[in-house]
Formats: structure tokens, C-alpha cells, sequence
């Protein structure tokens, strides 16, 4: 009886501790196309399948948010982080494209290796699920360090510009090379790079809900100059993700760090 009580808990912890880690994170307006000086709000979520969960403890978890738009860049740290979980108020003065977009600070995490394993294959690590093979450490418990690089691009006076492709400096970037609200685009050919080069040959993933309703999610994959072209025929609220990891080497804390990316844009 104890043994089983024992494989139980032990169970639910692996899949609470996948549950809470193998989760998308992305930045969500309330409106995606707002007219200059109107009021709306954005929070962020994390969540499987696209479903929405509130992302705790904002104050301490976030690094940078920035605005970009055309030429300018402004700094809304402060007015993000003033609350913890509730939606943050927001007006944009200028027309066009604005690009949102968040750092978070490392947080760490530790699995089991069954999960963790399974947590690699998911989300397409395939270089560090054959590093553990290859050096017999697939039952080893994890230890990991993972952020945040997420953005969300607006339409403001339904006007379009080139923020839509800025480069922000973080350290996973996913760049359009066109406009998601240009000419009812059908398909988005996306540029992704890590730490300032080309993410070759890597598995990246699409999203789209509508009225609450997931109605995409697809598996893709770059080419060998990190890009992809990925159909957006569906209208609705998208987005694009990928994770990376790589070996952590700065101290003995950890033995992975992870960077997940997230773009979202709503074409309906």
C-alpha cells in the first residue's frame, strides 16, 4: 500500500512538473487592432494548446518589456511590473505597427529524467535528448534554467510599417519578413535566430484560436538559414513558438538553459 501511495505521488509530481514547465508563454492584447489613444490592456499567459493561464508573479519574473515602433523604442518596465497578474492599461499615440516585446530573468526548475525526456521530444531539443543518450544520463533529474522572449505586434488606424520585422536583442528572435496584416497575407515566411545566428534545421510551432477554439497547431521546421514559411490562412488570434536549450556551463547550479520564443498577431 505504501509503495503505491509512494508511485502515485511520485507520478503526479513528474506531471506536475512537466505541467508547469512545457508551457507556451506569449503576450495577449485584449485587441490586437486599437485606433491611436484608445484605451485597451495586454497580460501574459503561459498555457498548453493555447489556452490561457495567468502568468504569475510579474514583479519579480520580468527583466525588459520594450515598445518599438518605426525608429523608436520605449521602455514600459515599470508600468508593466506595477502589478503582479492583472491586465496592464495601455494607449499607443501613433498609427501603424507597434512590436511589444518581453525578457523575463531566468527561472529554474528541476525534473524527473521520464518527464524531462519527454519534455525534450515535445518541444523538438533534439540535441540535448541525443546528449543525454550518448552520455547515459537519460534517467538522470534535471536541473534548468529557463526565460522568456516573447512579442506581440499591433495595428494602430489600421496603418501598417516595418516594426513588425525589428530586431529587439534578446536572445531568440522570430522576424517576420512581411507584414502577418498586410494584403491578407496567406502564407508568413519567419526568420528565427538564436544569440545572433541562423536557428538551422530546428522544429518551430504554429497556434491559432478563434471565438476560445484552438484551430491550428502544427509542427514546422526551418531551413538551413533559419527560415520557415508557415501558412496563416485561418483568421484568427495566431501564434508562432519555439524552444531552445542549450548545455549551461556559467556554474554548476544547473545543467540546461532553455529560451522560449513566442510571436502573436491577430489577422481576423
Amino acid at each position: 500500500m505504501k509503495s503505491s501511495i509512494k508511485y502515485l505521488l511520485v507520478t503526479s509530481f513528474i506531471f506536475i512538473t512537466l505541467f508547469a514547465v512545457a508551457h507556451e508563454y506569449w503576450i495577449a492584447p485584449v485587441k490586437y487592432k486599437v485606433k491611436s489613444k484608445e484605451a485597451f490592456s495586454v497580460n501574459c499567459y503561459v498555457g498548453e494548446d493555447f489556452k490561457e493561464e495567468v502568468w504569475a508573479k510579474r514583479k519579480e519574473r520580468t527583466l525588459q518589456v520594450k515598445v518599438y515602433h518605426e525608429n523608436k523604442i520605449n521602455d514600459i518596465t515599470p508600468k508593466f511590473i506595477a502589478q503582479d497578474s492583472v491586465k496592464i492599461p495601455m494607449f499607443l499615440n501613433e498609427p501603424g505597427n507597434h512590436l511589444i516585446a518581453i525578457r523575463t530573468k531566468p527561472s529554474y526548475i528541476e525534473m524527473e529524467g521520464v518527464a524531462f525526456n519527454d519534455y525534450l521530444n515535445e518541444d523538438g531539443m533534439a540535441n540535448i535528448l541525443s546528449y543525454r543518450e550518448k552520455n547515459n544520463l537519460k534517467d538522470k533529474r534535471s536541473r534548468e534554467y529557463y526565460q522568456r522572449c516573447a512579442k506581440t505586434l499591433l495595428q494602430v488606424d489600421g496603418k501598417n510599417d516595418a516594426s513588425y520585422k525589428m530586431h529587439t536583442g534578446m536572445e531568440l528572435e522570430i522576424i517576420p519578413q512581411s507584414n502577418p496584416y498586410a494584403n491578407d497575407a496567406q502564407e508568413l515566411n519567419v526568420y528565427f535566430e538564436f544569440k545572433g545566428k541562423p536557428l538551422a534545421n530546428y522544429q518551430v510551432r504554429t497556434w491559432c484560436k478563434k471565438n476560445g477554439k484552438l484551430i491550428v497547431k502544427a509542427f514546422h521546421q526551418t531551413d538551413a538559414t533559419g527560415f520557415v514559411k508557415l501558412p496563416i490562412k485561418e483568421k484568427g488570434e495566431w501564434m508562432i513558438s519555439v524552444v531552445k536549450m542549450e548545455l549551461y556551463t556559467a556554474n554548476d547550479k544547473a545543467d540546461y538553459e532553455s529560451y522560449w520564443g513566442s510571436y502573436t498577431f491577430n489577422n481576423n
